[in-house]
């Protein structure tokens, strides 16, 4: 079982000072690898996080949302070659998977349902995107989020039927418990009708803070993923500091954390105790 943490634990963007500051603290906190927000890709240097990664021992997995010039369903074109030039970078990094909000632009909303037309572009263009990762060894998730933040994928079921859509092999499911609170009835229930299609996980409690001091049913989410028989990452989710499109598409304009070692600190430690409570950690 491996564990992680979102760069935005420690950083709000991946400057090379503040990509040495989240190296260092994800290795100084135990963890296995550190998600990094590829948001930018043209102003990522895959050289240096690689170097920087291997320095300290850990490894690195990635995630984003589309930006603006480059939404789904509206600029398939775009958006292709956005996903395509953040799957190189990936690779250059030596990463094996990309997740997120594949399938759209954060706090884009049209103020109208999906339509049949909409999911059947994204699923063309993430369709060819998948078999272009494959091509490379890297697998791509996809995040369902609140409605707050996108109109097309919201909950399990709906994550689940994008992948359908898709079809591809190296594609999964990437759930959230912050979302989960917000979206689903329970969050054993959908964690067990994803099964094996849940390859990573985002463990953040229902206000971004540390985990453990919110609503977030944690029994019942690792008793699910024991259920399950879960092999994939779990990743601590929770926002210290944000890059400003983050911070305008979440709305997150106050601290949630308050004392960034607290939450590292405290954090781990619960996820760490439930997951061995549940029997994951072998």
């Amino acid at each position: 079982m491996e564990f992680g943490a979102h760069a935005f634990v420690w950083v709000g963007d991946w400057a090379p000072a503040s990509a040495r500051k989240a190296v260092a603290g994800a290795a100084a906190a135990g963890l296995d690898f550190l998600e990094i927000p590829l948001l930018r890709p043209e102003e990522f240097s895959a050289e240096e996080t690689r170097r920087m990664l291997s320095d300290h021992g850990i490894g690195a997995t990635f995630s984003l949302g589309l930006p603006a010039e480059a939404a789904l369903p509206e600029r398939p074109r775009e958006a292709e070659d956005f996903l395509l030039r953040a799957l190189d970078q990936v690779a250059a990094t030596g990463s094996d998977r990309l997740t997120g909000v594949v399938y759209g632009s954060l706090g884009l909303l049209p103020g109208r349902p999906p339509t049949e037309t909409d999911y059947e572009t994204v699923a063309a263009v993430l369709r060819r995107v998948a078999a272009a990762a494959g091509d490379r060894g890297i697998r791509l998730g996809i995040e369902p989020v609140n409605r707050y933040e996108t109109f097309l994928v919201n909950t399990t079921a709906q994550g689940l039927a994008l992948l359908d859509r898709i079809g591809a092999a190296n594609s999964f499911l990437h759930l959230d418990t912050y979302h989960m609170n917000i979206e689903e009835e329970s969050f054993g229930q959908p964690i067990r009708e994803a099964g094996d299609r849940l390859g990573y996980i985002h463990l953040s409690e229902s206000h971004r803070g540390t985990p453990g001091s919110g609503t977030v049913d944690w029994d019942n989410t690792f008793r699910a993923l024991a259920a399950i028989d879960y092999q994939g990452a779990l990743v601590l989710e929770s926002f210290v500091a944000l890059h400003p499109d983050i911070a305008r598409a979440t709305c997150m304009w106050r601290d949630v954390v308050g004392n960034p070692a607290t939450l590292v600190r405290d954090g781990l430690a619960f996820l760490h105790e439930k997951a061995a409570a549940a029997g994951l950690l072998r």
